[in-house]
């Protein structure tokens, strides 16, 4: 057999391996959602900074991007925010989110197929909210995060003593 007939897994081989080789710093996203601790791990968080000032920053329950997927919930949390500049520290609080300048969302509990999950979005009445930017170098930020949410019956959801450190892994 030829090599050649093997050049595009090789390639893709090649790329994975370039990818997980320039993941500089691993990343970590924890919190206490109402309470209880919640971690999202380096294969489920993403940060998307966006050359407009616009970023996301999302994660999801660790475990979940392995598979098989694990048998518990699994939670999703996801903040964007405008008014990012790479290298700089950014504070937002109830003000930009109140604004529109942030918007988050944090869904609870989706474990099975067909099962939906307990949906929040951003309490925009919340005084407490803060996101925070503290250091960044090169393609990683790092900061502390606290939110206040509700569902569509108006059941509140309080994630605190959030932290993070995420890098932005675009090609």
């Amino acid at each position: 057999m030829r090599i050649a007939q093997y050049r595009p897994a090789l390639i893709a081989l090649a790329l994975f391996v370039w990818c997980a080789a320039t993941a500089g710093e691993p990343q970590s996203l924890g919190a206490k959602v109402d309470g209880t601790a919640y971690a999202g791990d380096d294969d489920t968080i993403n940060f998307v900074p966006l050359p407009s000032g616009a970023f996301s920053l999302g994660a999801a329950t660790a475990g979940a991007a392995s598979w098989p997927p694990p048998k518990t919930p699994i939670d999703r949390l996801s903040i964007v925010c405008r008014g990012f500049e790479p290298g700089r520290p950014l504070k937002l609080g109830s003000a930009e989110f109140a604004n529109s300048s942030c918007d988050a969302t944090f869904s609870k509990g989706a474990s099975e197929a067909g099962k939906a999950a307990d949906d929040y979005s951003l309490d925009k009445d919340s005084p407490a909210t803060l996101f925070e930017i503290t250091a960044a170098h090169g393609k990683v930020i790092e900061g502390r995060f606290e939110l206040h949410l509700k569902n569509k019956a108006g059941k509140a959801l309080a994630i605190t003593d959030g932290h993070f450190v995420a890098e932005d892994r675009q090609l």
